[in-house]
């Protein structure tokens, strides 16, 4: 399928968990949609990231991984710079934040499907096409070596999952929960 419609759907699909976020009545809600849009960004962090990095020479790529790994970084500048600019402005108080995300990524997923798939990714196609490989080897091949992983390793990723999952989760919540209760259930913002 290659990189390019996979990170559009998956753009979309962030784009409408953020127009979501901004039309929740409660706390629950908010974490729902907010779990899923997780599941989204992670979809969306490799194939961004493979696609930058492909490209590349092999010499660059470590310090280029570090370089896009600080895009969270600036993601939450730009999102801090758009709550103090938008959120007072508006009627709607920190919804319109996430209204405002939402048309960011729809942006970045308009962009992506204009754009041409990478000519690395297009060449190792043409090369396998060419030896005859075809894709659903390759989907065999990566399902049994998940069943082996699954099998040695189980253990590591139930944990890994929890931890990730209700480790971040509780510390996130915990620190943000009772403002975001206040601000759901109240219909405007409390200045």
């Amino acid at each position: 399928m290659g990189r390019k419609w996979p990170l559009v759907v998956n753009l979309l699909l962030v784009c409408v968990l953020e127009l979501g976020a901004g039309f929740v009545q409660t706390f629950h809600q908010f974490l729902a949609l907010r779990s899923l849009f997780g599941i989204g960004m992670g979809g969306i962090w490799g194939l961004a990231a493979s696609t930058a990095l492909e490209n590349l020479p092999m010499e660059a790529r470590g310090i280029a991984s570090g370089v896009l790994q600080q895009g969270y970084a600036v993601g939450y500048l730009i999102a801090a710079v758009i709550n103090l600019k938008l959120v007072p402005e508006t009627k709607s108080s920190w919804r319109s934040l996430f209204w405002a995300a939402a048309g960011i990524s729809f942006f970045a997923a308009v962009v992506r499907a204009v754009l041409p798939e990478s000519d690395y990714f297009l060449k190792a196609k043409a090369l396998e096409k060419e030896k005859g490989m075809i894709p659903t080897n390759k989907t065999k091949i990566f399902v049994k070596e998940l069943k082996e992983m699954l099998k040695k390793h189980w253990l590591l990723c139930i944990y890994a999952v929890l931890f990730m999952t209700g480790g971040w989760d509780a510390y996130s919540i915990g620190n943000h929960a009772d403002w975001l209760q206040d601000s759901i259930s109240c219909p405007t913002d409390p200045k």
